[in-house]
């Protein structure tokens, strides 16, 4: 199916669809459209001298040469080569068919401009292939730096959510060291909870703990050995008196 035989695509269609795209990628549907038009003038180039009845080519040159461009309908138009000095009718159909294609794209590209205008983008940039071409680089260069800091963006997430598990581990560890060491100080030989005391004569007398106060606190070193003096000097009486009580 040649171009002759296809619908292209509405200047209001195309104009709507510019809509969506970033400048990168004017700047690659511009690079595209110039790289169609030059392929075409070096057809129409190709095509001129024949076009032109300066020169000659076999019936399958020009056949190769002009079918892609003419329409269906006037393929077997020419069923012989022209004869040397006569225009060869393909080819100048071909070169009719290519003029009109290229002044449709440069109908496009106008639009482009338009719609870079309005984006307060210069339009300098794109008046060359050269200008063309560093544009396509430079929006291509700018989708990699994003991809990058995305994945570099991740990558923070995921270390401060392992993060955040590991600090949470380790407070819950000094807790459990904080529990730990409360209860094995609160023994219940210290706490009250067990106590020692005497029964003397139908009086129960309950033993001072070692290192703690009644009122609050906690012994010096001399009121400490003071105590178990005292303390020893108890079990010592209660012992040579046995008849006198009984020791818990």
């Amino acid at each position: 199916m040649s171009s002759a035989d296809t619908t292209p695509i509405t200047p209001a269609r195309f104009a709507a669809a510019l809509k969506d795209l970033s400048v990168p990628m004017l700047h690659l549907k511009v690079l595209e459209i110039r790289n169609a038009i030059a392929h075409l003038q070096y057809s129409n180039d190709q095509l001129r001298p024949f076009a032109a009845g300066t020169a000659v080519a076999s019936s399958v040159a020009v056949a190769a040469a002009a079918d892609h461009h003419r329409p269906a309908s006037s393929s077997s138009s020419s069923s012989s080569s022209p004869l040397p000095g006569e225009p060869d009718q393909d080819c100048v159909d071909a070169i009719r068919e290519n003029e009109h294609v290229i002044a449709r794209m440069e109908e496009r590209i106008a639009l482009v401009r338009i719609e870079v205008e309005e984006r307060g983008v210069a339009w300098d940039e794109f008046a060359s292939k050269e200008g063309t071409e560093a544009g396509v680089a430079r929006g291509r260069e700018e989708e990699e730096e994003q991809q990058q800091q995305q994945t570099r963006r991740r990558q923070r997430q995921q270390q401060e959510g392992e993060g955040g598990e590991g600090e949470e581990e380790e407070i819950t560890g000094v807790a459990a060291q904080v529990n730990g060491a409360t209860a094995a100080a609160a023994s219940p030989w210290t706490d009250g909870t067990f106590q020692t005391g005497t029964i003397r004569n139908g009086e129960v007398r309950i033993d001072a703990q070692p290192g703690v106060r009644l009122n609050g606190g906690s012994l010096s070193d001399e009121q400490l050995r003071a105590a178990m003096e005292e303390r020893m000097r108890q079990m010592t009486t209660t012992e040579d008196d046995d008849d006198d009580g009984m020791h818990l």
